[in-house]
């Protein structure tokens, strides 16, 4: 498989992300639908008559949602006291008639061209049920801060600056609270979707796209909005949640960064184990197990693909790039390691063939000592050549081992055929172990020498034994023959006239020392001394002894 056949994981560049990110911005909320300014702020023209209730009921406020997604909204994500979703118009005097727009028709309802090119108001909040009521006092407090001047136009304190509410800002012909009235509503749907907005942000669980759509439609709908009311309260309370989902923002960034991050190094680590196993030396490789590893590489950087984070393009290709590597040096490793291995098999072949010959040579031999030696030698030679591969190790191996066993059992049939001529023998010269231990050479050498010089020629011809039982019998033979020997030298020792000179000679010495002891002696004690009387006895005692054991000698010696 090549590298351009293997999907490469497609991870949003930030560029990307962040386009994806606008695009997410500008739909809506899956529960804060986004009002653009000019249509929250458009009022009736006219005071709308009783059937025109219809249109606050929660069928109409349904119909009314800009998004399908705000239609999907759960119905308890807004208490029953927060603001309805579309305010019911109020009666309001109808606005001067303007080049190219249907004026009012008599009796001071709105024309049905009025009416059919009127845009519906969107909802600020998810499709909830709807609330037909408004707080009077809270939109009395809303009124005042706006003002209707005396050509009919609204206008609202923003702050320190008086802003007009545009051209749905017109009044005429209506008391100033009448024309107030829609515009403090639009205020207090405002409040309610700035409290529906951080009910929502108090919640946990939010996606990165989540939090974009309610950024957006927060700047949507505080950008100069066409309401009666405390509009810097509004913009300080809209700035807060802003912070807010910015730092849930911040938080989703960091948690996203520090998973890419785990994520390349899962996939660092992955790449590294096979770059470590490319890098094996040939010889130590299991290729089995890491042929299959091999295998199993593309499967795997898929699924980590698949299940992993995305990580970004560059660090993805790049190791890539180094996985699609290793495995082409894996590749071209195996490739000469089993052409290498091909021709170290071919010459083991060669070397075994010509030891199986030589052992089927030896197979037949009937001399069984040499022969015993010459295999135990080949089979050192076939230990130490090298190995082959393993049909063709095996099929040798069994040939060299049958030349092998071909002469073992002749030689081992033939052992078991000498065997009883053996324990035979064995009792043959025990018996005559029995005979030389009764020898007695003390008494009679020359007869001694006679006796065991004839069990020793039977004992010869006698035979070999069982191995067990040899070392036993020789031991016992040998020390007949040790009591024979040293007899012989004693006797020899005793009658060799050179020894019984020397022992003469000796004693005639010692013979004329003791008579100058003697002499020494007398003259010692007519001095009296008792130092040189003990000196003089020690002397001559000494001598005495020496010439006791001499003349001993003598008589041994005959």
């Amino acid at each position: 498989m090549s590298e351009s056949e293997t999907p490469v994981p497609t991870s949003p560049e930030p560029e990307e992300t962040a386009a994806a990110d606008a695009a997410d911005m500008a739909a809506p909320a899956d529960d804060v639908a986004a009002v653009e300014p000019a249509e929250a702020a458009e009022t009736p023209s006219a005071p709308a008559p009783e059937p025109a209730a219809d249109d606050a009921s929660p069928e109409a406020s349904a119909k009314e949602a800009a998004e399908p997604a705000a239609a999907e909204a759960p119905a308890a994500d807004a208490p029953e006291t927060e603001a309805p979703a579309a305010a019911a118009p109020a009666p309001a005097p109808s606005p001067r008639p303007r080049p190219g727009r249907p004026g009012p028709t008599p009796g001071g309802a709105p024309s049905p061209a009025a009416l059919a090119g009127r845009k519906p108001a969107a909802p600020l909040l998810p499709a909830a049920p709807s609330v037909t009521e408004y707080d009077a006092a809270l939109l009395a407090e809303a009124k005042t801060f706006g003002s209707v001047t005396e050509d009919g136009t609204v206008t609202v304190q923003d702050g320190t600056q008086v802003r007009t509410l545009g051209e749905a800002g017109q009044a005429q012909g209506v008391d100033p609270d009448t024309a107030l009235d829609p515009f403090a509503r639009a205020y207090l749907d405002l409040v309610a979707f700035l409290d529906l907005t951080e009910k929502k942000l108090s919640t946990t669980g939010h996606t990165h796209n989540e939090l974009n759509r309610l950024l957006e439609n927060l700047r949507k709908n505080m950008k100069e909005p066409q309401v009666v009311g405390d509009v810097p309260a509004l913009r300080a309370r809209a700035h807060e949640l802003r912070e807010k989902a910015k730092a849930q923002i911040a938080e989703l960034e960091s948690a996203r960064t520090a998973a890419r991050q785990e994520a390349i190094a899962r996939r660092t680590a992955f790449v590294e184990s096979i770059e470590q196993l490319v890098a094996t030396p040939p010889e130590q490789i299991s290729w089995k197990s890491a042929g299959e590893t091999m295998r199993q590489m593309v499967p795997t950087w898929k699924q980590m693909q698949s299940e992993d984070v995305n990580i970004d393009r560059p660090t993805e290709d790049a190791l890539w790039k180094r996985l699609s590597a290793a495995r082409s040096t894996f590749d071209r490793h195996r490739k000469q390691f089993f052409s290498q291995l091909d021709e170290r098999h071919e010459e083991a072949a060669a070397v075994k063939e010509q030891l199986i010959a030589r052992a089927e040579e030896m197979q037949d031999s009937t001399d069984w000592g040499p022969t015993v030696r010459a295999f135990k030698d080949l089979m050192a030679e076939w230990r130490a050549a090298p190995r082959g591969g393993r049909k063709k190790d095996d099929a040798q191996w069994a040939r060299f081992k049958a030349a092998q066993d071909t002469f073992f059992a002749a030689r081992n049939a033939d052992l078991e055929a000498s065997e009883s001529e053996q324990r035979e023998n064995l009792v043959v010269k025990e018996a005559l172990l029995a005979e030389a231990e009764q020898i007695d050479p003390t008494k009679d050498l020359d007869k001694a020498k006679d006796a065991l010089r004839s069990v020793q020629e039977r004992w010869e011809a006698a035979g070999k034994v069982p191995r067990g039982d040899m070392r036993r019998i020789d031991d016992r033979l040998r020390s007949v023959e040790r009591a024979v020997k040293d007899a012989e030298e004693a006797e020899w020792r005793r009658t060799d006239p050179r020894t019984k000179a020397r022992v003469e000679g000796a004693s005639s010495q010692l013979h004329s020392a003791i008579a100058g002891y003697e002499e020494d002696l007398e003259k010692a004690r007519a001095t009296g001394d008792p130092a040189r009387i003990a000196k003089a006895e020690a002397a001559l005692e000494a001598r005495r002894e020496w010439l006791a054991v001499i003349e001993r000698s003598a008589r041994d010696l005959g």
